[in-house]
């Protein structure tokens, strides 16, 4: 008789049982998503650069902030900022013992500004008035009672001659540039008076009428 083969069933065992053990102490990996860990180090850099983004916000606003501040958004309002002339007149009548002409206008016309002007570097003071026109023209009037040559080339912007106007009986002379047209009135009730801007010469007469009659009264 044959010798029947032996199995080694041990031996098989024991590799199944390694085999078993190996695998148990392989990592176990479940569904949920890993966390990362931050060291300290990174948390303490992470922190110091959320503060810097805080601290250049703030310093962009404090920059900003002043600016819009005094720089307001323009609108409508902002180029007809009328004033009370007469009331500002009197003033200057009472302070300097100066007849401020105060001239009444048809509608549509207003003043943006009226004040008194000490003369600055031309050392001659004068009463000034600026006036918008219905047309959106502008007429910048200036009364003083001590012109000189050199004042009115500057007021004219050195614009020679170019011809007379006569208002009511009064004689204005005109000055002209690309620009502007200028009346100049000489010895107006002891005044002299100076009517510039960009506008029509209809505009330039209604208010030089205007400035003869509030002279007058």
């Amino acid at each position: 008789m044959s010798p029947t083969p032996s199995t080694d069933v041990s031996s098989k065992d024991a590799s199944s049982s390694t085999e078993t053990a190996s695998d148990s102490s392989a990592p176990v990996t479940s569904g949920d998503s890993q966390k990362m860990v931050v060291t300290a180090a990174q948390a303490k850099r992470l922190n110091q650069s959320v503060k810097g983004m805080i601290i250049s916000v703030a310093a962009t606003i404090a920059v900003v902030i002043p600016v819009l501040l005094l720089n307001p958004p323009s609108n409508e309002n902002t180029y007809q900022n009328r004033v009370d002339v007469p009331m500002t007149a009197q003033q200057v009548v009472e302070d300097l013992d100066f007849k401020a002409a105060s001239p009444t206008l048809p509608e549509g016309w207003y003043p943006n500004f009226a004040r008194w002007n000490a003369g600055g570097t031309a050392g001659v003071p004068h009463w000034e008035v600026g006036y918008v026109t219905p047309n959106d023209g502008f007429i910048w009037m200036r009364q003083t009672a001590k012109a000189n040559p050199t004042w009115i080339a500057q007021v004219t912007e050195n614009a020679q001659v170019s011809g007379q106007r006569t208002v009511d009986g009064q004689v204005w002379e005109m000055r002209e540039t690309e620009k502007e047209t200028t009346y100049v009135a000489e010895g107006l009730n002891g005044y002299t008076v100076t009517l510039s801007g960009p506008a029509s010469l209809e505009d330039l007469d209604t208010l030089a009428r205007a400035v003869q009659d509030s002279l007058s009264s």
